[in-house]
This record gives structure tokens, sequence and C-alpha cells, in this order.
């Protein structure tokens, strides 16, 4: 299976996964545990709809120069011992997000979501990775991690000659948020499909789904979201990815369950948590 593959595969087990808890439209689910085989480069910051601005913001923020230089230089030790062993560094490159006088974006303010990389040397000159998570958001944001771990923390570490034995990611908590849920569809075989499988699973995390989905793709379900910057740029992805005949076919189905609204407005809920 492709980097891509997984990925999307591991966004649809957790959708489908029962809730630890929920937080609004927010499935929670802690602790949680994900194992890639790959890291190949099919994934791409565009399948969850971000440039290349967003690996300048994440280097800005998980970069920690220091403690990787030093794991860089310890790993070169290991791999000329040839001996099953393991370095570590932080990802710790800032402690509160945003202004520190109270100013922030949308989202967590209690510092970093990716906390350590552990790289082990494995016999046969095979490696593996581990990496740490305070927490993330399944489905927008840590695709993009995973583009940032691949094209920015691992090339200095120099894998030419060694086999990659899996990636093992460990979260103290994960969100699968269903505001974001529309931007796997362009991944998906058959989408439709897929919803049927989460409203028998999980009723009220497809009732949330299908009321995201219907505000990007169904007019008159719209309620406001151009007021919020995060859900346009959403919408914006969602409608350039999603092609037309598979657009049409989720909109007969959103207007079919929809479950209306008890309110005419919504607030954004944008959280990375």
């Amino acid at each position: 299976m492709t980097l891509l593959t997984e990925w999307v595969t591991a966004c649809t087990d957790a959708s489908r996964t029962p809730a630890t808890f929920f937080s609004g439209a927010r499935k929670i689910i802690r602790p949680h545990q994900v194992v890639f085989k790959s890291l190949d480069d099919s994934l791409q910051l565009s399948h969850a709809g971000y440039t290349k601005n967003k690996l300048t913001q994440l280097t800005k923020n998980y970069l920690h120069t220091e403690s990787r230089d030093v794991a860089v230089t310890l790993w070169e030790k290991r791999k000329g011992q040839d001996k099953y062993g393991s370095v570590t560094f932080t990802t710790f490159a800032h402690f509160v997000k945003g202004d520190v006088k109270g100013a922030t974006p949308r989202g967590s303010v209690f510092g970093p979501c990716i906390l350590a990389v552990s790289i082990t040397y494995l016999p046969k000159r095979q490696y593996s990775l581990d990496v740490f998570y305070r927490t993330t958001e399944l489905m927008k944001k840590f695709p993009a991690d995973l583009v940032f771990l691949r094209d920015v923390l691992l090339p200095p570490f120099k894998f030419d000659a060694l086999t990659f034995a899996g990636a093992t990611f460990h979260f103290a908590n994960v969100t699968s948020h269903s505001m974001y849920w529309v931007t796997l569809v362009p991944e998906l075989d058959d989408p439709i499909r897929e919803l049927e499988q989460l409203r028998r699973r999980d009723p009220f995390f497809h009732s949330w789904v299908v009321k995201w989905t219907a505000r990007y793709l169904c007019k008159e379900f719209e309620h406001g979201i151009q007021k919020f910057a995060q859900s346009l740029r959403v919408q914006m992805d969602a409608k350039a990815r999603i092609d037309r005949a598979t657009s049409k076919e989720l909109q007969a189905y959103l207007r079919k369950h929809h479950p209306g609204y008890r309110n005419t407005r919504f607030a954004d809920d944008g959280s990375e948590e």
C-alpha cells in the first residue's frame, strides 16, 4: 500500500471506531496508534488542500535544529556500529501557539502537537520510526505532518542503504473532525458506500459528517460558512478536487439523509483538537 492509501485507511478506520467521547462535532479517540508501512511520495500537501506554505509553517513550529543535528550524528554512529540501537530528537520547537500576549490563530494554544521522533536501527540493516503526539486531527492536519516528516525532518538521516520497516504513530489523543471528512472524498473509491458504513457503525458521527459535507456541497445548507476562512478553504478545495459526477451523487445522498438544523447558523469549530 502507498502512504496515500494508508492515510485514507487510517482516517476511515478512525471514523468508524467508537469515540472515547465527543466534543461537539469532533470524535475524540484516546489513546490511539497507527502503523504505516510506507513513506513514499504518493501523499502530497495538495491531498489535504494545502500549499507549500504549510511546510514553512510546520518547519517554524516543529524543526528543533539542534536536537535533530545531534540525532543525525548519533545515527551515523549507529549505522557504523551496524547493531541494534535507537536515537531520538524533539520537535518541541515552540511552547505556545500564536502571540504570547494572548492573540492566537484558531486552534490549540496548548503547546506542540508533535512531540518527538525516535529512529531504531534493526537487524538486517533495517530501520523503523516511532512518532509521538500530544494530539492531532487525522483527516486534515495529520497528512501535512506526514509530508513534513518525510520531506523535512528525515532526509538528513540518509536511509538509502537501509530497508524501511515501518512507522508507528503514537497519539495520546486523536480527533476525527466531521468538518474535514470531505477532504477524503477524492481518494475514496465509493464515498456513498463509506457513508453508509459510517451510518451503521456510528450514526451520531454520520449525522455530523452529513451536516458538514452538505455545507460545502449543497447551496441550501451553507448557512453562513462564508464568515469562516477555514471552512471556505475546505469548501474551495472540495469543489476543486471532487469530480462532477461524484459531487452530484453526494448531493443527492446528503439531501436525503440530512437531519435538519435546530439553529439557522453554526459556530465554526476549526480546532486542531
